[in-house]
Order: structure tokens, then sequence, then C-alpha cells
């Protein structure tokens, strides 16, 4: 693997984390077959522009990234926060006090290099030393859905047709400590 360093993000590396959130984003859609959501593309996008602006702003109090970077190019982002609204209103608010972990984008060019684990492990590295014992997190992109699946089991949640025939919405709920055995 290349010499990837995962750390917090620096103030200069905003405009580059913008447009990484662009091209994920609208990568993740072609690749589920949804491009054709350009509201809701350009939507989540601002979403993770306004999500990292609570972290610069709040210096990782009210939300927390960290950034996968080569050389000066991002490969990926992870972060935590408050559950999202719709976690929050399909467990009928059973999850509301949960941190979230979510954000988890890896470049299409450096996934299946373990990156993505790699930000998961140091975050609940992060999660453990701030106390937060559990998380959630969700997913409607079928792609991503593998994958948690494969690294977590079965979905506490698990949404039938809810963006549309065959378009599950999964939700997890995971314990800090058993990730980290």
């Amino acid at each position: 693997m290349r010499d990837i360093e995962i750390s917090r993000p620096k103030f200069e590396d905003i405009a580059l984390m913008n447009e990484f959130f662009e091209i994920v984003i609208r990568d993740t859609f072609e690749r589920n077959g949804i491009s054709n959501l350009v509201d809701t593309i350009n939507g989540e996008i601002e979403n993770k522009r306004r999500f990292l602006n609570q972290d610069m702003e709040s210096g990782g109090k009210n939300r927390y990234f960290l950034v996968a970077k080569e050389e000066e190019n991002i490969v990926g982002t992870i972060e935590y926060g408050p559950s999202n609204e719709l976690i929050v209103s399909c467990t009928d608010g059973e999850f509301k006090e949960l941190a979230e972990i979510g954000t988890v984008f890896v470049h299409p060019d450096y996934q299946k290099k373990g990156i993505g684990s790699r930000m998961l492990h140091l975050m609940f590295i992060e999660l453990d030393k701030r106390g937060i014992e559990e998380f959630c997190l969700d997913s409607g992109y079928k792609s991503a859905q593998q994958i948690w699946i494969n690294k977590f089991g079965n979905p506490e949640y698990h949404l039938k047709d809810y963006w549309g025939e065959d378009a599950d919405h999964m939700i997890w709920r995971i314990s800090v400590k058993a990730v980290l055995k």
C-alpha cells in the first residue's frame, strides 16, 4: 500500500476536502445507479461541507473528522457527530443520543486497499478515548451496505424498499468495545 497518512484535517485542507466530497459522492451515486438524483447529490455534498465547517469551527467538538492523505492528495475521510435526522426518525428516537459515524469515503482510485478500515479503527480509538460506548451508522447505498454487513453483521434496522423498489436503508448500532477487540 502507498504511504497514506491519517490525521485531523487542517484549515488548508478544506478546499481539497470539499472537492473530494464532490468526486466521491458523484462516483458513489453513479456506482449505485442513482446518478439521476441530482438534487440529492447536491444536498449530500452540501451536508458534508457543512459537517466539515462544524468540525473546523468547534475544533472537533461538534463534528470530528479524520482525513487520509497521500502526500497532499485527499484519498479518504471519516467523521463522527450526532445521529442524523433519518436515523432518529427511522429508529423512533431510539438512536437519538448515539454518536453516528459517517462520511466514510475513499477515493475511487484507492478503494479496497484498507484505507477505510484504517480510518474506522482510528475513529473507534477516538470514540473510546472520549468515553463513547456505542455508535450508529446508516447506509442507503447497496455498495456500502455489503461492506458494513461484512464488518458489523446484520443491521439493527433494515428498512425494505425505503428508497424505492430494491433500494433498502440499513442502520447499525455498534459497541465500541466490541470493535476494538
